[in-house]
């Protein structure tokens, strides 16, 4: 039996998680390829706002105005060389954010059983 839940739509389809992993300030992230909206190279922020005392990057994409937040708590001073954008959702509702990157590997893959994949999904499914 799996250690996780994932939605039977998904989990009757694949064997393995598939994951994007990013590198912000030499260290690993992984967020689930389901999760992830697109990848931006070279982005440029459009304009910036505080958040408990954080700068936060903006990126207007259509009708969409992308937060770009750093995952651990800092400022963002310039603009990354990536921004994995994630959606997320509650209920109807739908939105976008973005995590700074310095490298990205849109191509990883972990089987069902790997130890990580339930702390990976966990804020996900």
């Amino acid at each position: 039996m799996r250690e996780i839940q994932l939605p039977d739509a998904m989990s009757d389809l694949v064997k393995n998680l598939q994951i994007v992993q990013l590198h912000w300030r030499n260290v690993p992230i992984q967020i689930p390829k389901f999760a992830v909206y697109a990848i931006l190279d070279q982005p440029v922020f459009d304009s910036f706002m505080y958040r408990d005392k954080r700068r936060v990057g903006l990126i207007k994409v259509k009708n969409y105005v992308i937060p770009v937040i750093d995952p651990f708590r800092g400022s963002l001073n310039e603009e990354p060389k990536h921004v994995v954008v994630v959606s997320h959702c509650k209920g109807n509702r739908f939105g976008l954010f973005g995590y700074p990157a310095d490298n990205v590997d849109p191509n990883v893959s972990l089987p069902f059983y790997h130890r990580s994949v339930k702390h990976i999904v966990k804020d996900f499914v």
